[in-house]
């Protein structure tokens, strides 16, 4: 039995410091398809910062608002989406970026995923993270990976240039196209 999977879209998944934005970048250049950042297409919607929103709403009205940001964005084809760290962990944010596109998780090491944050935390704070990143980012892989692993893809990042981990997405979403009924 063959599954129809979405591939004119490609939603890009994992913790903070995988690389989502930058490879979505990439990616989207080398196919010439439009880039989308979920995080940052909530911060202009709503007017306020993810920072922001966490703090005077709390996580769970940030969620609502990710979703349905997230359902908006998954009716572009051709794109290449930047998606949240936590929005795979909301079975119907999951679930619908699993029917809509192809999902592929850039796993990172919090070890690794900490390093790459470090500079970027005192300019943008994250609110999941706190005080202590790389604790905070091995506590949030424990509780997401099973969601993660739901993705159709996996590319490790930890020792990948942006270059490298975009390559590999673009072989990934060419095969599964390929692979798919005509």
């Amino acid at each position: 039995m063959s599954i129809n999977l979405v591939t004119d879209r490609l939603f890009l998944v994992g913790l903070s410091g995988g690389g989502k934005s930058s490879v979505a970048q990439a990616v989207a250049t080398k196919l010439g398809w439009t880039i989308h950042d979920s995080d940052m297409e909530i911060a202009a919607q709503d007017g306020r910062s993810i920072q922001g929103i966490f703090a005077e709403d709390g996580e769970d009205a940030f969620r609502t608002i990710e979703h349905d940001v997230l359902v908006r964005l998954s009716g572009h084809s051709r794109s290449v989406i930047a998606v949240g760290g936590g929005a795979m962990a909301e079975e119907t944010t999951r679930k619908h970026l699993l029917r809509h596109g192809l999902v592929a998780w850039l796993q990172v090491s919090p070890s690794v995923a900490a390093a790459r944050l470090r500079t970027r935390l005192a300019l943008e704070p994250r609110p999941m993270l706190g005080s202590n990143p790389e604790q905070s980012l091995s506590d949030l892989m424990r509780a997401r990976e099973s969601a993660y692993c739901e993705a159709h893809i996996y590319i490790q990042t930890d020792r990948k240039s942006i270059e490298e981990v975009a390559a590999s997405l673009v072989t990934e979403l060419h095969a599964a196209q390929l692979s798919q009924p005509v």
